[in-house]
């Protein structure tokens, strides 16, 4: 049976080992902090599409390098960015532009970055891997059914809502029926929306369900 004691219970920690566990950590904290400054796709397409002010001017060539930073010091709509690196910023939206996910446009006297259509798609693409249905901790005593009709003409959309579904947390009641117990109207007109299911997807609140404790069970609910 384990005595609970790890090799530092039984050794002293040199100078040495302790300076260079401290400069590991050191360099790890580093990292860390420098990773945050780097804005990738994700999150500038993220910050666009929920309101963030970028200014036309961060996809200006370099000779504009000085007047980007000038604004990032004195313009507060930009507080939001100030924190990342400016240089890897401007080649980040640079790409981006390329890529056709950003583009400039003239907004009152001002050009600014907005994010395209493509750009958006990309964020619910986004949002699609990463949206999640939280579990409560009491729970309110309701069911959520989710049913939807999708043409068998369709099998790759049936297939990307059923592991989807699945993804979320939801049984698989009958072939094109789901059910969990916790609240998803707002993930679930997510997915209506994306998949563009519209009337052919419905969201059901239920208080009495048939085969009630397997559920309970399965859930893990009380």
């Amino acid at each position: 049976m384990s005595s609970g004691k790890t090799p530092l219970d039984e050794t002293s920690v040199s100078p040495n080992q302790l300076s260079t566990l401290v400069t590991i950590l050191k360099s790890k904290n580093y990292q860390e902090k420098q990773n945050k400054r780097y804005a990738s796709a994700k999150e500038i397409l993220k910050k666009l599409a929920a309101g963030a002010i970028l200014i036309g001017i961060f996809l200006a060539p370099k000779p504009g390098y000085l007047a980007v930073r000038t604004l990032m010091k004195n313009d507060k709509s930009l507080n939001e960015w100030k924190h990342f690196n400016i240089s890897y910023l401007r080649q980040t939206l640079r790409r981006m532009a390329a890529q056709k996910l950003v583009r400039v446009e003239t907004v009152g006297r001002k050009q600014r970055i907005v994010i395209t259509e493509l750009g958006k798609k990309r964020v619910f693409e986004y949002g699609l891997k990463e949206i999640v249905v939280p579990k409560k901790v009491v729970w309110d005593k309701k069911w959520r059914v989710i049913i939807y009709d999708i043409p068998k003409s369709k099998k790759a959309l049936q297939e990307h809502m059923r592991r989807t579904l699945k993804q979320l947390g939801f049984l698989q009641l009958q072939k094109s029926t789901y059910l969990i117990p916790y609240p998803c109207y707002k993930e679930i007109e997510f997915l209506r929306s994306y998949y563009g299911l519209g009337e052919h997807l419905k969201y059901m609140l239920v208080s009495k369900l048939e085969d009630d404790p397997v559920y309970k069970t399965y859930f893990g609910l009380k």
